[in-house]
């Protein structure tokens, strides 16, 4: 498995995917928004915010997947989206039982992204957060949008952790890959 893996970390589909995951998950998060006029809070913001590290670790490693340094830069940067991300997320169910068992929460009134970017002041429409922490105005299969997040930060993590370790396996060279 691992062996299949840093074959596919060295091809530009492989990190095309990754980007293209991302993207569909933050246009179903606008759907949910716009569509759906499901109001995002702050943690749901954030979560956008960590799937736009991964869509940009992504686009990164698209950019030349056979250099090690190139992988290495996209690597830290979805390894570091997808731990934000799965913090937030588990944050945010954490939140969610607290408020459902009667206790009382609120989110901050102002976001605070990684490395001060202010992506609610650059991207109002995707990154403003208008909406209640706690709330669950969604579900499927039984599981909030928070809890469904948490699932896919898991995934992301797991894929992370699993490119990294392939990175160390010995892959032998065939010049018709």
């Amino acid at each position: 498995m691992l062996v299949i893996l840093a074959k596919w970390s060295k091809q530009r589909w492989a990190w095309g995917l990754l980007a293209f995951s991302a993207l569909v998950l933050l246009l179903a998060a606008l759907y949910f928004q716009y569509q759906m006029n499901l109001a995002p809070c702050m943690l749901c913001v954030y979560a956008r915010a960590a799937l736009t590290g991964v869509l940009l670790a992504g686009l990164i490693g698209m950019l030349s997947p056979k250099s090690g340094l190139v992988r290495s830069i996209a690597w830290l940067l979805l390894a570091a989206s997808v731990g934000w991300g799965l913090f937030n997320s588990h944050e945010h169910v954490q939140v969610e039982l607290l408020v459902q068992s009667g206790g009382l929460y609120t989110c901050s009134l102002f976001p605070e992204f990684p490395l001060g970017l202010p992506l609610d002041s650059w991207l109002p429409a995707v990154f403003n957060p208008t909406g209640m922490c706690g709330e669950v105005a969604w579900s499927f299969l039984g599981l909030s949008m928070p809890e469904w997040t948490r699932i896919i930060f898991v995934i992301y993590s797991l894929l992370s952790l699993m490119l990294l370790f392939s990175q160390f396996k010995k892959v032998k060279y065939n010049p018709y890959d």
